[in-house]
């Protein structure tokens, strides 16, 4: 199907790929709604999962405040003049300057009481526009029974916390979804499966200039041209223990304000400085809900296959002086950088990556992008390792 609106036309989600670098219009259910903020706790971007008629599950990044307080999941929407762009072999929508977004049926519950042919006639939208409707209805009608499994509400972050923390060792629990997770009451070590979305690296930089705000979306770097500086961006002077940056040019505070005096991790308290992976954010995803992780040094070491940073800088720092990727193997044994690039595009293909086992710590005492959850380890699901 394809009706020319006003910057292109409406198409079904399976036509997507075909209209890669190009505007047109989506007439779509929201699944689920991931905001990604910035520290102040401005939101930046919003990640959406929506699907049709035609694709159960796609993509869309919504940039802007305006535009994303405007969608909750359960919400049947019409996303007009959004560009379809592509990273890899991923394809997805995003908003731009031009984008809007008509919310058309609230709650996808409502066409039960109020009658599908009702919630068409509501609406001045073109005949197209709701001959479309009509097919999305029809689908939802037809799924819904697995809809309260996919769409999940967004969850309050911002709670209220307690000054004190419990004066007892950590537990461990294993936890069958990532909801679980969220919802724990005390503090404690949890194990969880759940696949990842983005990655995140909040920056310190007080006025950022909106061009440069993409430079903290680490997965749309890694899938164009733009991760040329992305070591550097990644990777800082700091304590190789505790992963906290000990400078305070361009980089990540995610928990610190200053850099910390001593370090927790030490029996000494003193930092072991050296090259590390500044602090990020990891917003992983199951069925049930997201959440973000904080991931320092220890950690986005195991996560790009016990790779230090110091490996990644030095060879990176060969390859920007000129030295040819084979001059650098040669000289390492191991090219880590470009060997870094493939592990970070693997970790961030969207769509294409099994469930994988983390073990979190939850302090109940931070809120959600101040450390709440933070990676501690990473392993593969148990059916994998018997395969190998």
């Amino acid at each position: 199907m394809a009706t020319i609106g006003w910057y292109g036309p409406l198409i079904d989600l399976s036509e997507a790929s075909s209209h890669t670098g190009h505007f047109v219009q989506l007439l779509v259910l929201v699944h689920k709604t991931l905001p990604v903020q910035y520290k102040s706790g401005k939101v930046i971007r919003t990640d959406i999962q929506v699907g049709d008629d035609t694709r159960p599950y796609f993509p869309v990044s919504i940039w802007g405040k305006p535009m994303e307080s405007m969608l909750k999941p359960g919400n049947i929407v019409l996303l007009q003049n959004v560009k379809i762009t592509q990273f890899g072999d991923a394809v997805e929508a995003r908003t731009v300057q031009q984008s809007s977004i008509k919310c058309l049926v609230d709650k996808y519950e409502l066409i039960h009481s109020e009658g599908a042919n009702k919630l068409i006639k509501a609406h001045h939208i073109g005949i197209a526009s709701k001959e479309k409707l009509k097919k999305v209805i029809a689908w939802v009608l037809r799924v819904e029974p697995n809809l309260d499994k996919h769409v999940s509400h967004n969850f309050k972050r911002n709670q209220k916390s307690a000054n004190w923390k419990f004066p007892v060792e950590m537990q461990i629990k294993d936890c069958k979804s990532l909801e679980e997770v969220s919802n724990l009451k005390d503090s404690c070590d949890a194990s969880v499966y759940a696949s990842v979305g983005e990655m995140f690296l909040p920056m310190n930089v007080i006025h950022l200039p909106e061009f440069e705000e993409e430079r903290m979306f680490i997965r749309s770097r890694i899938f164009s041209s733009a991760y040329g500086h992305l070591a550097e961006d990644l990777i800082c002077t700091g304590c190789q223990l505790c992963g906290a940056p000990l400078s305070s040019e361009f980089g990540s505070r995610i928990e610190e304000k200053s850099v910390p005096l001593y370090c927790q991790k030490s029996s000494n308290r003193l930092h072991i400085v050296g090259l590390i992976y500044r602090p990020f954010l990891l917003y992983v995803w199951d069925s049930s809900t997201y959440i973000p992780v904080v991931v320092k040094n220890k950690a986005a070491e195991i996560l790009v296959g016990n790779i230090k940073a110091e490996s990644v800088h030095c060879s990176y720092r060969k390859q920007a002086h000129g030295a040819s990727e084979n001059d650098a193997m040669e000289d390492q044994g191991l090219n880590f950088y470009s060997l870094w690039l493939i592990l970070l595009k693997t970790i961030l293909q969207p769509g294409m990556n099994s469930p994988l086992k983390f073990k979190v710590r939850v302090d109940v005492t931070k809120n959600w992008e101040n450390g709440r959850f933070e990676m501690l380890s990473l392993s593969l699901p148990l059916i994998f390792q018997n395969a190998n």
